[in-house]
Formats: C-alpha cells, sequence, structure tokens
C-alpha cells in the first residue's frame, strides 16, 4: 500500500504540483492511524524531497529566474515555520476539517474557473 500511495504522490506532485500531501496525510491518518500531527510532519518531509526532485525536472523544460525562486523560498520557510507554531496550537480534527474545507474550495475553484 505504501507504494501505492508514494505513486500517486509522485504523479500528482510531478502533473500538478499539488495535492500529494492531501494524498498522503490522509493515508497516514485513515489507513495507519497515525496522530494528525505526526502525519502532517511526515507528509511535509515526504513532500519536500519530491518537490525537490520535480523542480529539477522542471528545470530541463523552462527557464527560472533564481532570484525569484530564493524569495519565494525563504519567505515560504517563514511562513511554515509559523504556520507549524500554530498548527500545535489547533485541535487535530479542526485541523482535518481546515483541510477539508480548503481541498473542497480549491477543487470547486478549479472545477468552474480554473
Amino acid at each position: 500500500m505504501i507504494y501505492l500511495i508514494s505513486l500517486v504522490s509522485g504523479v500528482l506532485n510531478g502533473l500538478f504540483t499539488a495535492a500529494a500531501g492531501q494524498v498522503m496525510i490522509f493515508y497516514l491518518i485513515f489507513i495507519l492511524k497515525l496522530d494528525a500531527y505526526k502525519s502532517r510532519a511526515t507528509s511535509i518531509c515526504c513532500i519536500s524531497m519530491i518537490t525537490i526532485i520535480t523542480f529539477i525536472g522542471y528545470l530541463r523544460f523552462i527557464n527560472v529566474k533564481v532570484e525569484q525562486v530564493i524569495i519565494i523560498v525563504l519567505s515560504a520557510m517563514l511562513f511554515a515555520s509559523l504556520g507549524s507554531f500554530i498548527m500545535r496550537k489547533i485541535k487535530s480534527n479542526i485541523l482535518n476539517l481546515i483541510s477539508g474545507i480548503l481541498i473542497t474550495a480549491i477543487s470547486i475553484y478549479k472545477l468552474f474557473w480554473g
């Protein structure tokens, strides 16, 4: 099962650069029954590695402005630290609810306007 989830996560990240983390979190929480906080931390670690490899793959096909990448990475790291600090203060069932609402809203947006 872990190989299937890895395959799905990698393909989603490579194709859309999105949703791989949600697939992994769902698997870790509902199938493996891991704690929500540990699941999110594990997912972020795995997705970070997948994203680096995806980025390297995209470099073969597109030109990237390194300055923009550095600014985005640094600001994302800053706000990721803030987000992980805030996450520890929110109950896991509320985190799952927020995550579900965000994914649903993004899906509806992409379906009709994206």
